[in-house]
């Protein structure tokens, strides 16, 4: 164990499951002290328990990025708890799968799907990176090259073109520039703001809900015969979080077997 997070404060977003729950236990296993979030307090208290049971430190703040008072209090619970924030990881999303819009073209698009998906993916990043900004400046000491990070979870099917879910497809898209906007904005201050552009992961929402055929598309895009693992987003976003990344900002590391370059 490198424990290359000794020590730093992380919140992860959408950590109670899939993705967010591979990259909370893989920043806890590094000595990071961590903060669980998102809306189902159940099973962010089984994620919570897990890291506990294997020696981490975590703990569990509800969170819900349709809620701006709910994001701003996440910041200010962590603060309160740990002291600090170092490292933010802008996981949830509405996703296709969750909304139901997954597989449907713009023609079968409900307003319910476009508000729930602009106010979750657009407005709600937003006012993350908004409460999350002064804690992130705070921790970082740019004088001596400590930094503080945020990184974004995109999706690489922005790139694409693919076919089905045009809603969430165009609310995923603005990550990417988001992150550059604030990489200039605040790399004086020491914050460094980087993108992981992932690609589809065997997570157990998409496995339900993934078609045989839409199966052979994505391996048909991918330059790797096989899909990623919520283990290889955990493993680039500890890369970008780390000490190890310190000169870099502004980037998108994609990580999606080569679906697109």
């Amino acid at each position: 164990m490198t424990r290359r997070m000794k020590d730093k404060v992380s919140i992860i977003t959408g950590s109670t499951s899939g993705l967010g729950a591979a990259t909370a236990a893989r920043f806890a296993d590094e000595g990071a002290r961590v903060v669980v979030s998102g809306r189902n307090e159940e099973r962010g208290a089984r994620v919570v328990d897990g890291i506990r049971e294997a020696g981490g430190e975590a703990a569990f703040v509800r969170c819900d990025l349709d809620d701006e008072a709910s994001i701003r209090s996440l910041v200010a619970e962590t603060v309160e708890r740990y002291g600090r924030l170092d490292n933010l990881i802008a996981n949830a999303a509405a996703t296709a799968t969750g909304s139901g819009e997954k597989g449907k073209g713009i023609l079968e698009m409900s307003n319910e799907i476009l508000e729930d998906s602009i106010a979750t993916n657009v407005r709600g990043l937003l006012w993350l990176f908004k409460y999350s900004l002064p804690a992130l400046v705070d921790a970082a000491r740019p004088e001596s090259k400590q930094t503080s990070s945020i990184v974004a979870i995109g999706t690489s099917g922005t790139r694409n073109g693919a076919p089905g879910s045009p809603v969430y497809w165009a609310t995923k898209a603005p990550v990417e520039v988001m992150v550059r906007s604030l990489a200039r904005e605040f790399g004086g201050a020491g914050v460094r703001v980087n993108c992981v552009s992932s690609g589809l992961v065997e997570t157990e929402s998409e496995m339900k809900t993934m078609t045989d055929e839409f199966r052979k598309y994505v391996l048909g895009l991918n330059a790797l015969p096989y899909f990623g693992q919520p283990e290889d987003i955990a493993n680039a976003c500890l890369y970008l979080s780390s000490d190890e990344a310190r000169y870099v900002t502004g980037a998108t590391l994609t990580v999606n077997g080569g679906a697109s370059f």
